[in-house]
């Protein structure tokens, strides 16, 4: 199952939108509950999607999602190919508090899946 859901960004002081894409692979138990899933990143810089992989989504405690994202050495090649603007963006907390949001709210909604016989 891949769910996928775009989101836009507005930071003060840059352009009024960033577009960018999550993709959603999520993973289940032999009960159907969900462990976790992988979270794919893809921000549009024309008519080209920029992937950034690596980030895993977990709720250890009800409610409570947690991100692992990867260090930016992975996302290197990926970020050379964005705008300078996107790059400025790509850096700031309010980029990564914006991820934490979407994710957590896209991740909480994510459903069971029947048990596997």
């Amino acid at each position: 199952m891949l769910c996928v859901r775009s989101f836009r960004e507005k930071l003060t002081g840059t352009p009024p939108t960033f577009a960018a894409t999550q993709h959603f692979k999520p993973e289940y138990d032999s009960a159907g509950e969900l462990l976790s899933s992988r979270v794919t990143i893809a921000v549009q810089n024309g008519d080209r999607p920029i992937y950034f992989t690596g980030i895993i989504a977990t709720m250890e405690r009800p409610g409570f999602v947690t991100l692992s994202i990867p260090p930016e050495e992975q996302w290197s090649d990926s970020l050379r190919w964005l705008t300078r603007e996107q790059q400025e963006r790509f850096a700031t907390a309010e980029f990564f508090k914006m991820l934490q949001t979407q994710i957590t709210g896209r991740y909480l909604k994510l459903p069971p899946r029947s048990p596997q016989s």
